[in-house]
């Protein structure tokens, strides 16, 4: 059980950083275990270690965001740890249909949520940790921060096989992928967040991602697939409780804590502590965030020498081309089908009831319904 004076210490260690940074002017390689002369000053700024109690992936997003534009960090380095119920988590700058099992997905208690940051997908559940570094931009240090991850699991745990892959991603027995990183930078702060994998459903992550969909081209950055495998298979003491100790430690020897070495638990719902993370949340929890930032693609459905091409702009149908052999349907018909899904949510709910309300709408003999029957049907495959 967590104890309240901690929630209320964490409180007033961010209203100080907090006023701090109202203050502020509005208009405005190498680790520290070799201690250069960067690090060696970087590690002279102090510590503090939260941890938050929610589950919800749009909250802790939201206080991400909220940490990042509200508290003054020039002197302080904070580290949030946090963890989701069953969520995909998606970069800034991907797209959902080309990353998801989004018919699965839609059919299940998993959430989706799109990040602040860039970077690849990640399946995120109670197994899986995550760990966000802030620091003044000057500091920032993936390396660093990924380095110290790395030295609390062999500090803790001497047997674990780990280190760092060319791509950033902290790797076990120099195959499976434990970690993938991301980070957003800014002109005074900066974040770099990771993932730790300790015990996450690896059945329900591979069911979730796939590494390509047929028919669809798309802009977007597209996440590099590889192996991943639990801490936990090969650790079997390890568990969140004690993974959190002992990288809260470690971050607290780099980094003197500002209060105390303690983990402090905050609540990011809490309007009363984090007043206006709730606006965060509601920002990163909305359609137009998590689908309608989704970059410019197309996708495709065929069916034998019929086919549906649906061209897609911040998720809303920008046009549609049906492909048909010649005199094979009324092309008036396809032409008004097409302009009445124009500018319409590319989302099911959306273009089945445009395209159910278009052949209610049109006499046709029942050759001619059948054929558009089969181009609507493959215009609401095409959504997921």
């Amino acid at each position: 059980m967590y104890s309240p004076k901690f929630s209320t210490v964490s409180c007033r260690i961010a209203l100080c950083l907090f006023k701090r940074k109202s203050k502020l002017n509005t208009n405005n390689n190498e680790a520290p275990w070799n201690c250069s002369r960067k690090y060696c000053k970087a590690a002279q700024q102090r510590g503090v270690v939260y941890e938050s109690v929610s589950h919800d992936v749009f909250s802790n997003l939201a206080f991400e965001d909220w940490v990042y534009h509200k508290l003054d960090l020039s002197e302080t380095n904070l580290l949030l740890l946090w963890r989701n119920d069953p969520s995909v988590v998606i970069g800034r700058h991907q797209n959902p249909w080309a990353e998801c099992q989004l018919r699965h997905l839609w059919g299940s208690k998993v959430s989706l949520a799109r990040r602040r940051s860039g970077g690849g997908t990640v399946y995120h559940d109670l197994g899986n940790l995550n760990c966000t570094f802030f620091t003044k931009r000057s500091e920032y240090s993936r390396i660093h921060n990924l380095k110290l991850l790395t030295s609390a699991l062999k500090t803790r745990w001497p047997m674990l096989n780990i280190g760092l892959s060319k791509r950033d991603d902290i790797l076990l027995d120099d195959f499976f992928k434990i970690s993938g990183s991301s980070a957003k930078l800014g002109r005074e702060i900066a974040y770099h967040h990771c993932t730790l994998l300790h015990s996450v459903n690896t059945q329900q992550l591979k069911s979730l991602l796939h590494s390509q969909k047929d028919g669809l081209t798309s802009r977007a950055t597209a996440s590099v697939r590889t192996a991943v495998k639990n801490l936990s298979d090969m650790e079997p003491t390890m568990d969140h409780e004690s993974l959190v100790d002992a990288i809260a430690q470690t971050f607290y020897i780099v980094y003197p804590p500002l209060h105390d070495d303690k983990i402090y638990p905050i609540d990011p719902s809490s309007e009363l502590d984090w007043p206006q993370v709730d606006d965060y949340r509601k920002d990163l929890a909305s359609w137009d965030w998590v689908y309608g930032k989704t970059p410019e693609f197309s996708v495709q459905r065929s069916n034998g020498d019929v086919s549906v091409l649906v061209h897609v702009k911040h998720a809303h149908i920008l046009g549609v081309v049906v492909q048909a052999p010649d005199r094979w349907i009324d092309v008036g018909h396809i032409q008004r089908l097409t302009d009445q899904l124009a500018g319409k949510r590319f989302w099911p709910h959306d273009v089945i009831a445009t395209t159910n309300s278009f052949l209610q709408s049109i006499n046709m003999d029942q050759n001619t319904r059948q054929r558009m029957n089969l181009v609507c049907s493959l215009l609401q495959e095409a959504i997921s």
